[in-house]
């Protein structure tokens, strides 16, 4: 009988599939964006700390003075922010080193919102016209990143200047 069409006796019917969750795939797809957002909001503000960009622009400038953008990289923001600024090297273009030219900038940001920069300032008391050799910054940020506020950071950055042979800026350079 079964060449005629029919079953085979030892044959077995076919397996209906399990009843599927209706919502697996929107669930899936919840999940996912909230594992992101807990990456975004938990984990990038203990890795990623404040960035510090020194100016493009050195035409008028002066290794006595650099103007700088504090940048917060996440996407929270970072509170109680505190910079200090001092000269850590400078040297004339003699190749005598400066002693007396530390001057200590301080300064405070209350908040820097996700993605934002302020402006700060380093500076040194030295006469301003004359031929440098070599000039250094350390820049130190103190800061409280969301959702952390019991934790202070710190971060220190070297700002050194580029000049050139002639004793003329060229640019700035973050270490």
């Amino acid at each position: 009988m079964w060449r005629s069409g029919g079953t085979k006796p030892e044959s077995e019917s076919p397996k209906l599939a399990a009843p599927r969750f209706r919502f697996r795939g929107p669930l899936r797809v919840l999940l996912t964006v909230a594992l992101v957002l807990a990456v975004v909001v938990f984990v990038f503000p203990l890795v990623f700390s404040p960035g510090v960009q020194p100016p493009t622009d050195v035409q008028f400038g002066s290794p006595f003075s650099v103007p700088v953008q504090l940048s917060n990289q996440n996407v929270t923001p970072l509170t109680d922010v505190e910079y200090t600024c001092e000269l850590s090297k400078l040297t004339l273009a003699n190749s005598s080193p400066v002693k007396d030219a530390n001057v200590l900038v301080r300064g405070s940001v209350r908040r820097i919102a996700g993605r934002k920069a302020v402006a700060a300032r380093c500076q040194s008391a030295y006469i301003p016209n004359a031929p440098v050799q070599a000039a250094e910054y350390k820049l130190t940020v103190t800061y409280r990143a969301y959702p952390w506020p019991q934790r202070r950071r710190t971060s220190m950055y070297r700002i050194a200047a580029q000049i050139d042979s002639k004793g003329d800026l060229k640019g700035w350079k973050v270490n």
